[in-house]
C-alpha cells in the first residue's frame, strides 16, 4: 500500500517523500503540529560561515573546557592531544568530513555503560517491519493475501530478531516498530480509487487482541523483545486508535453478506469495478441506508462517541480475545492494548490520532501493568525503565521537528538544528522528493553532513530505517542490506561513530550549547552538570 504522507516520523513529517494513501496510522499521518522545514535561505544561515580548512592539522583553543595539561581525545579517530597554552592540535579523519569530536580522555577510556536513559533525549530507530528483513518466508501470504505492488513484502519479527546485533552495534536506544497488530486481510482502495493497497505498515487494524500473522507469532515477538532488552534497547509499537473499513476478504471470511452476491466473483477479493466505477465502490452492496455495514465496526468507533458495542463479526472469527460487550470505547481499547504490555513487557506505544482522554487512560493503565510486569520479570527489565505513551498529535513527549537538508555546510546545518528545543524529536526530510536519490560520489557529502548535523542536535532523534545506509527509493522501499559495501558501508560507519559519541555524552542531547568560534574553523561546546564536549568542524 502506498502508505505515506509527506511525513514520516510519522505524523511528524520526517522522511523522504510524499505519497498519498487511504490508510491512516501512526506510521503515516499528517498532523498540524509539524514544524515547517528550516530552509538554507534563512537569515541566520546567511550569517553562518562555512570553514574551508579541509582535512589538515588544526590547532584548537579548548581552555573553556579543559585545563592546562589535561588530555583530550578525538572520539572519531581515537587520537589524543595534551592541552598546552590552552590549545590542542589534531587532524580530523578524512571520513569525518572535517569533524573533531572532542571529549576528556577519561571518558574515552571509560568502560562504564551509556548515560542514563531518558525518553526525551532518546534515539529512536523507526522500522516498517514488513520492509526490513524476511526471517520467515512461510508467513509471507497470511490470510490469503496476494502479491501486489502495494502489498506485503515479507519482513517480519523473526527478521528483526536476526538483525538485532546490527541495531545494537549501530547505537540506537529505542526500536520503534510499525504496528504488529492484526490488520484487515485484503486490500482497500488507494485514495484515488485506482490501486489496491494492503496495510503492510498499519493503518487498518482489524483486531487489537491478535498479532498479524504476516508479522509473526507471539513466541517470535517475545523472543525479539527479550533479546532487544538484553542488548540494552527498548521496544515501542505504533498503535492505531480507530478501526478500518473492511476488505472484501474480511467480509467473505467472516460471513458478512451483501444485498446481492450476483456482482461478486467466487473469491470476493477479485472483484473489479464496472464502467463508471473505481475501487472505492467495492462496498456498495454491503452498506445499509445509513451507509454502515451492520456487522462491522459501527460509526461510533470512528467518531468521538464514548459508548460502543463490539461488532458481531467477531463471533465468526476463530482467533480473538474480543468479547461481545457494550462499554466505554477508551476503556476497551486500553484493555486490549495494555494486555500486550503484560504479555511481552514492551516499553511503550506511539499514537498519532489519539484523544487527550485516551492518551491519559493509556498512560495510567500502561504504567500500572508495566510496573507489575517489571516486578514479575526483574531479570528482563532494563534498569530504570518506565512506560511511555508518546502522543504525536498532542505532543505530550515531543514536538515533532523535521529538517529539510539541502546542500550546505555542516556549520549551517548545525545552526539550524541547534535552534531546536530539547523536547523536539528531530528527523530528516529529503526536501520533498518523491524518492530518495541513490548514494553517489556527487551526493555523498550531503548525506554524510546531514547525518552529522542530525546526530549532534539536541533533544530526541528519530532515524528512519535505512537512513544510515542511504536506502534509496520511496519511503517504504526495502531495507538495502545488499548494498552494505563501498560508500554505503562508509556512511553507515560514520553514523555509528556519531551515535556512539552521542550515547556516551548526555550533554549532546541535554546540554547547553554555545558556538565559540566560526573561522577559520567552526566550533561549539555542549555541557551540563555532569558532562562536556566540544565539536570542531574544519570543512573540506
Amino acid at each position: 500500500m502506498k502508505l505515506s504522507v509527506c511525513a514520516t516520523l510519522i505524523s511528524l513529517s520526517l522522511m523522504v517523500g510524499c505519497q498519498s494513501t487511504s490508510l491512516l496510522s501512526t506510521d503515516n499521518s499528517n498532523t498540524p503540529t509539524t514544524n515547517e522545514p528550516i530552509s538554507s535561505t534563512s537569515t541566520t544561515d546567511k550569517e553562518t560561515i562555512c570553514p574551508s580548512l579541509g582535512i589538515q592539522s588544526v590547532t584548537v583553543t579548548v581552555s573553556d573546557l579543559w585545563s592546562e595539561g589535561e588530555v583530550v581525545t578525538d572520539a572519531y579517530t581515537g587520537n589524543i592531544a595534551q592541552v598546552k597554552n590552552g590549545q590542542i592540535t589534531l587532524t580530523p579523519s578524512r571520513h569525518s568530513g572535517g569533524l573533531l569530536l572532542l571529549e576528556s580522555r577519561a571518558v574515552s577510556e571509560s568502560t562504564t555503560e551509556k548515560v542514563d536513559f531518558q525518553w526525551q533525549s532518546a534515539t529512536f530507530y523507526h522500522i516498517a517491519t514488513d520492509r526490513f528483513y524476511n526471517g520467515n518466508s512461510w508467513n509471507d501470504h497470511s490470510y490469503g493475501r496476494q502479491s501486489a505492488e502495494q502489498g506485503f513484502n515479507g519482513g517480519d519479527i523473526a527478521g528483526l530478531t536476526q538483525k538485532l546485533d546490527y541495531l545494537a552495534e549501530l547505537g540506537v536506544d529505542v526500536l520503534w516498530l510499525s504496528t504488529p497488530l492484526e490488520q484487515i486481510h485484503g486490500w482497500i482502495p488507494s485514495k484515488d480509487g485506482n490501486t489496491p493497497e494492503y496495510p503492510y505498515a498499519g493503518g487498518a487494524t482489524l483486531d487489537w487482541t491478535q498479532l498479524d500473522t504476516n508479522m509473526g507469532s507471539e513466541q517470535e515477538m517475545q523472543t525479539f523483545v527479550d533479546l532487544a532488552h538484553q542488548l540494552g534497547m527498548r521496544v515501542v509499537w505504533s498503535v492505531d486508535t480507530a478501526p478500518s473499513q473492511p476488505s472484501l476478504s474480511d467480509l467473505q471470511q467472516f460471513g458478512i453478506k451483501p444485498s446481492s452476491e450476483n456482482n461478486l466473483p467466487s473469491y470476493w477479493s477479485e472483484w473489479q469495478p464496472k464502467d463508471g466505477q473505481n475501487l472505492t465502490n467495492y462496498l456498495d452492496d454491503f452498506k445499509n441506508e445509513k451507509g454502515e455495514i451492520p456487522q462491522w465496526w459501527s460509526e461510533a468507533w470512528f467518531n468521538g462517541s464514548v459508548d460502543v458495542t463490539t461488532p458481531r463479526f467477531f463471533t465468526n472469527k476463530p482467533t480473538t480475545a474480543v468479547l461481545q460487550v457494550s462499554g466505554n470505547k477508551n476503556e476497551l481499547l486500553s484493555e486490549w492494548i495494555t494486555a500486550w504490555v503484560t504479555k511481552f513487557g514492551i516499553d511503550g506505544i506511539v499514537l498519532s490520532q489519539s484523544t487527550p482522554q485516551l492518551t491519559k487512560l493509556l498512560e495510567q493503565s500502561g504504567s500500572k501493568v508495566f510496573d507489575a510486569w517489571k516486578k514479575n520479570n526483574q531479570y528482563k527489565a532494563l534498569e530504570g525503565s518506565s512506560f511511555a505513551v508518546i502522543d504525536l498529535k498532542n505532543n505530550n513527549y515531543f514536538i515533532p521537528q523535521m529538517h529539510s537538508i539541502e546542500k550546505q555546510c555542516l556549520a549551517s546545518l548545525n545552526h539550524q538544528l541547534d535552534t531546536s528545543e530539547e523536547n523536539h524529536l528531530s528527523a530528516l526530510t529529503w526536501f520533498g522528493k518523491d524518492k530518495k536519490p541513490e548514494l553517489s560520489s556527487a551526493n555523498y557529502v550531503q548525506y554524510r553532513d546531514a547525518a552529522s548535523a542530525l546526530l549532534l542536535s539536541k533533544g530526541g532523534l528519530s532515524v528512519w530505517y535505512g537512513d544510515e545506509s542511504a536506502k534509496a527509493g520511496n519511503l517504504y522501499s526495502m531495507m538495502n542490506w545488499d548494498e552494505m559495501t563501498g560508500q554505503n558501508w562508509t556512511l553507515s560507519a560514520h553514523w555509528k561513530k556519531l551515535l556512539t559519541f552521542r550515547g556516551n555524552h548526555s550533554s549532546i542531547s541535554q546540554g547547553e550549547s554555545q558556538v565559540i568560534k566560526q573561522e577559520p574553523y567552526y566550533a561549539f561546546i555542549r555541557k551540563n552538570d555532569t558532562d562536556k564536549v566540544m565539536v570542531v568542524y574544519t570543512g573540506e
